[in-house]
């Protein structure tokens, strides 16, 4: 439950939710310290045309360009925090930002890229540790994520969601029936703090037969 997690990884979701809320794939990114404190995050803009090259707005290279290394040069002892696998892009980005340690929230089975950490010769001599989480944190991520999907290819699977179904199903059958319910956006339009949305996703997992009319779900 949302209580149960760290300060940096609320913080990540809540920039995804907000970036869901703003009609961008829902991702957030936090780097931290190491101590622990934030120092720099960023959330996915794809779809903010307000921005030149809004295609490669996305939260962890927006968390990584943010970072002062003149007010934070320590980057070998930093850790970032995304909500879902890094794609080439973000990966790459993070390599050559010479930080060494990453956290992942969810999978990304279409082009999360954390694989190349061992396969290529030249990201193997970083070193870099990469952590993935899964469980509750992976199935909110990919609940949302789905959702968006969805969302945006009128209720249709797509490659995309087809995979996130393949490695957890979990996720995608929460994803599907929040979607009929048109939940997530009722969440957004009575702006409801992403600590209850979290909570009311978990809360889905343990109940039976993937009904959602029988959850008693909040609100």
């Amino acid at each position: 439950m949302w209580s149960s997690i760290n300060q940096a990884w609320k913080t990540a979701f809540e920039l995804g939710w907000e970036a869901f809320s703003k009609g961008n794939i829902p991702i957030g990114a936090v780097i931290t310290d190491e101590d622990g404190n934030i120092i720099s995050s960023g959330r996915n803009r794809i779809f903010e045309k307000s921005i030149y090259n809004h295609k490669i707005a996305h939260a962890e290279t927006e968390a990584l360009f943010k970072l002062d290394i003149s007010k934070y040069p320590n980057v070998h002892s930093y850790t970032l925090y995304a909500c879902m696998e890094p794609c080439p892009m973000c990966f790459g980005a993070f390599v050559m930002s010479n930080l060494r340690t990453l956290r992942v929230a969810a999978r990304d089975g279409y082009c999360g890229s954390v694989h190349y950490r061992d396969k290529d010769p030249y990201v193997a001599s970083k070193n870099i540790q990469a952590d993935f989480e899964l469980g509750s944190l992976e199935i909110v991520q990919l609940v949302m994520h789905t959702y968006f999907e969805l969302k945006r290819h009128d209720g249709r699977m797509n490659v995309v969601t087809e995979i996130f179904e393949r490695d957890n199903p979990v996720a995608t059958q929460i994803a599907k029936s929040l979607y009929v319910e048109n939940r997530l956006d009722w969440h957004v339009a009575s702006k409801t703090a992403f600590s209850h949305v979290y909570d009311e996703i978990v809360m889905y997992t343990k109940q039976p037969n993937g009904k959602t009319e029988a959850w008693g779900i909040i609100g």
